[in-house]
């Protein structure tokens, strides 16, 4: 069994994948599910406390990109579009990073990172010192305000998609 701590230091119990744990809906977060439809959810990041750091995740469970029929991918790539639009329409945040993430064992996912003026005082290149910004956020946002400040933004994104979830 796997565990985590969540971004409102919740515990997080699983078994096998965490990204298949959450498609079957094992696990749920205050925030909730941003959206969902039958091959993706759109979710909070599970740990950090960034408001807005968004995951989309294949349901079934992938390691690659290149594992995506093209029908996924341009899904996939629509969703992350949409949440951004949806983000930058309501004054959340202007730049956003998206990263792909390839872990052994793990789903596939689409980090969408958005970029906030304090991540600059963490490091000079956001990419390539993600831990800084991380770290920084771990240390300094978990409180009640940004745990409202998170359930806000989802729920902004959740509207924007419709979705009653």
């Amino acid at each position: 069994m796997g565990k985590m701590v969540s971004y409102n230091n919740n515990e997080i119990s699983y078994d096998g994948c965490p990204g298949c744990a959450y498609a079957g809906h094992a696990f749920h977060l205050d925030c909730g599910l941003a959206y969902e439809n039958e091959h993706f959810t759109l979710s909070q990041d599970w740990e950090l406390p960034i408001p807005g750091f968004l995951i989309v995740a294949p349901k079934r469970h992938i390691e690659m990109l290149s594992e995506l029929t093209e029908e996924e991918r341009n899904e996939m790539f629509s969703i992350a579009d949409k949440a951004v639009r949806i983000l930058r329409e309501n004054n959340i945040c202007e730049r956003f990073d998206y990263i792909f993430e390839e872990k052994e064992n793990r789903h596939l996912h689409v980090w969408i990172l958005p970029r906030y003026d304090w991540m600059a005082e963490c490091t000079d290149d956001i990419i390539a010192d993600l831990g800084a910004v991380f770290d920084y956020a771990l240390y300094n946002f978990k409180n009640e305000e940004k745990y409202r400040e998170i359930e806000r933004v989802t729920g902004i994104v959740k509207n924007g998609f419709g979705s009653s979830k």
